[in-house]
């Protein structure tokens, strides 16, 4: 394992992720000290806050990936722009990808059983903000792990198995830093998380897997069933009766990853059988 490598992945994505937490209490005390100025009572500024959070986390988000990139652009590292690096990695998703995020969400609508909010989509503004606010408070983070693989692993690799374990506890807990789990959503977080660490393959760069579990899976459950970790049901049309137990979670992830990851071997091994 190069150390060397592994420690200069953990220190810059634990910069990434220091500078949006401190992005995020700075936008929100300036918000909550112009209401206060304004004389408003703390349940306009909580009501506030609470509708606006998604634009508060994405903004923040931006900016650190912002951030980042200046920095290593002053120290003159060789870099790709984040288009072009975007561009690398579009391409169609492997079809066991597909497969897995159908069956989590099939799994995940007849065990939560969901039920109607009595929220019209008149609320259309929400589910378009927080089904875009999913997808971008993922993908933003695969953009700067990405990132972060082009410009120090050109020469030699960290060990995925160790780098993947602390960006989820990095990630964990900018997450509990920056919003407050109402809902109790932490673990149904940490699950999107690491599926998409997997998912992004052994050097996090099968980004159209990534798109794919986001945008049939982690965006729609949030925007129109209530898994939601910045607004829970308050906004979607449906919402899981049943709540998603750790327990379901661990399952659905060892069923799907075991056929990610030995569904190749097991079709080649039928077809040697059958010869």
């Amino acid at each position: 394992m190069n150390q060397g490598n592994l420690l200069k992945n953990i220190k810059y994505y634990a910069s990434y992720q220091l500078i949006y937490v401190a992005s995020v209490i700075i936008l929100v005390s300036i918000g909550a000290f112009f209401h206060f100025l304004l004389d408003h009572e703390i349940s306009i500024v909580e009501a506030w806050l609470h509708n606006n959070h998604w634009e508060i986390l994405i903004i923040s988000k931006l900016l650190s990936l912002y951030l980042i990139n200046q920095w290593f652009t002053v120290r003159l590292y060789e870099l790709k722009t984040i288009r072009a690096l975007i561009n690398e990695l579009v391409r169609w998703p492997e079809p066991k990808a597909i497969v897995i995020s159908i069956f989590i969400v099939i799994g995940s609508l007849v065990l939560g059983k969901p039920g109607v909010t009595g929220h019209t989509f008149s609320y259309w503004y929400y589910h378009f903000a927080s089904f875009l606010g999913l997808f971008l408070f993922f993908g933003i983070e695969f953009i700067v792990i990405v990132y972060l693989d082009d410009i120090l692993n050109q020469h030699e690799k960290p060990s995925k198995l160790w780098l993947s374990l602390v960006y989820i506890m990095l990630f964990a807990g900018a997450f509990m830093l920056t919003v407050p789990d109402y809902y109790g959503l932490l673990p149904y977080v940490i699950f999107c998380y690491s599926s998409l660490i997997y998912l992004s393959g052994k050097s996090f760069r099968i980004w159209s897997n990534v798109v794919c579990f986001l945008l049939l899976f982690v965006a729609p459950m949030g925007s129109f069933f209530g898994l939601d970790p910045v607004w829970g049901g308050d906004f979607s049309p449906f919402k899981l009766q049943d709540k998603l137990s750790v327990l379901f979670l661990a399952l659905v992830w060892t069923i799907s990853f075991c056929y990610y990851r030995y569904r190749d071997q097991f079709i080649i091994s039928a077809r040697k059988l059958i010869r």
